[in-house]
């Protein structure tokens, strides 16, 4: 049983969601679906997103060329990465715009059992979360759909301080980074 202490919940996860993505992802992201809906946990830091609007949305951007080419949007975060189940991995591969890479996750149940276990350790070693606690302490929270976003982004000069930091609807973000630098190719 997924079992997340922190989860602040935003919406009912539709029965529709669940039935369509039921058997493209782990059983893992089912219950939290189910027993969660979507919202945020890790110290507001990870989102549970709907698939569904994501890949319709980003389509091709996701930059998914290896494998059998199936990556499935779970999750986003705070500063606008976005984290897919890839069937092919058997994992959770997580696309940092910002930085403009990628890294593997492993399976989804090794994820949250690392997130539980060490908790901003974690965030801060795979995610390089620093900033995201120090802009929510100048800014505010993001709201559910909102990320930090670097302007200009570290990947094309900027200097990744908490300072450039701005608040943007995270689809949108996330768009506009692809546009800008490419898709990651994975």
């Amino acid at each position: 049983m997924v079992e997340i202490a922190d989860f602040v919940p935003h919406a009912l996860v539709e029965p529709e969601v669940i039935a369509a993505y039921r058997d493209r992802v782990p059983a893992e992201i089912v219950e939290i679906w189910e027993q969660y809906g979507y919202g945020t946990f890790g110290e507001g830091f990870i989102r549970v997103i709907n698939p569904g609007v994501y890949e319709a949305e980003l389509g091709d951007r996701i930059g998914k060329t290896q494998g059998d080419g199936i990556a499935i949007p779970v999750m986003v975060t705070g500063l606008g990465d976005l984290i897919t189940w890839e069937p092919s991995l058997n994992g959770l591969v997580v696309l940092m715009f910002r930085s403009n890479r990628g890294t593997g996750m492993g399976k989804a149940a090794t994820f949250l059992g690392l997130l539980k276990l060490d908790g901003s350790d974690y965030l801060s070693e795979k995610f390089g979360w620093d900033v995201f606690p120090e802009a929510v302490q100048q800014q505010g929270a993001p709201a559910f759909d909102e990320s930090f976003i670097f302007v200009p982004l570290p990947s094309l000069g900027g200097p990744g301080t908490v300072d450039t930091l701005q608040k943007r609807q995270t689809l949108s973000a996330i768009q506009v980074m692809v546009d800008l630098q490419g898709p990651i190719g994975h």
